[in-house]
């Protein structure tokens, strides 16, 4: 083989195990529960993740949520009586109608680290006349045994079952018809209250098949392990949470 086609070669093996080893990558301690709180401008929402169930989702929506990458994204989607799905950038800009299409890129899933080693297999691809590896970022499914219930953080996808990439939801009442065809990765413990309100807004049909009128904006999440940056309240609803919702090796 060529010396310059074997480095490519090697290369392109380089940004495959940065792939598949994940978006993140950084040690947690086996044994400390993982939490995002989510704020929203109807409240804060919080929750508890399984790293332990859904190890690619849980690292994903982790990565995504501390590069700021939800900042500013609203929930786009509201169904009294089943959930409500946010997590897509497409809702930041001015066009409500493409709501729901869109999706991290693999620049977005990535460390700079690993972006740096896939833009130098780019440049390979490039000098050669090939596309690069660009576009959308999706997630292989992690189903589980996990039902959806009320307070179920699970991904949302397109038809294809490895299609999951920024977008989540929220169930607001129990779902059993989406147990092993969705990958659960969390549940709420506290703020279901305001996964009740942004439930119930008015709807807007001009916008889009239950979108709502008045949209609810993701403002920050904080990720942190443990309970010690919990708030009494928070402290106090983790320690009542039924024991299959913590889901913790």
């Amino acid at each position: 083989m060529h010396r310059s086609r074997f480095a490519a070669v090697l290369a392109a093996l380089a940004v495959l195990l940065v792939l598949a080893a994940g978006p993140v990558g950084s040690a947690r301690a086996a044994d400390a529960p993982l939490f995002v709180r989510m704020h929203t401008d109807a409240g804060n929402i919080l929750l508890v993740l399984y790293p332990d169930l859904a190890p690619h989702h849980v690292d994903n929506f982790v990565h995504l949520a501390t590069t700021g990458f939800y900042n500013g994204t609203y929930f786009h989607r509201v169904i009294p009586g089943f959930m409500i799905q946010g997590g897509d950038p497409n809702t930041k800009d001015e066009d409500p109608r493409n709501d729901g299409m869109g999706g991290p890129t693999l620049k977005d899933v990535l460390d700079d680290e690993a972006w740096s080693q896939v833009e130098k297999v780019n440049a390979i691809l490039d000098a050669r006349g090939y596309g690069g590896l660009e576009g959308q970022a999706n997630l292989k499914a992690e189903f589980n045994g996990v039902t959806h219930s009320r307070g179920t953080l699970s991904m949302a996808r397109s038809r294809n079952p490895d299609s999951a990439g920024s977008q989540f939801f929220i169930c607001v009442a129990d779902a059993p018809q989406l147990d092993r065809q969705y990958t659960v990765f969390g549940h709420v413990v506290t703020g279901m209250d305001v996964a009740d309100t942004i439930v119930g807004a008015e709807l807007d049909p001009a916008a889009g098949r239950d979108h709502p009128k008045d949209p609810v904006h993701i403002t920050g999440m904080d990720v942190f392990e443990g309970e010690g940056d919990m708030t009494a309240d928070e402290a106090a609803a983790w320690s009542e949470l039924a024991p299959e919702y913590r889901h913790q090796p």
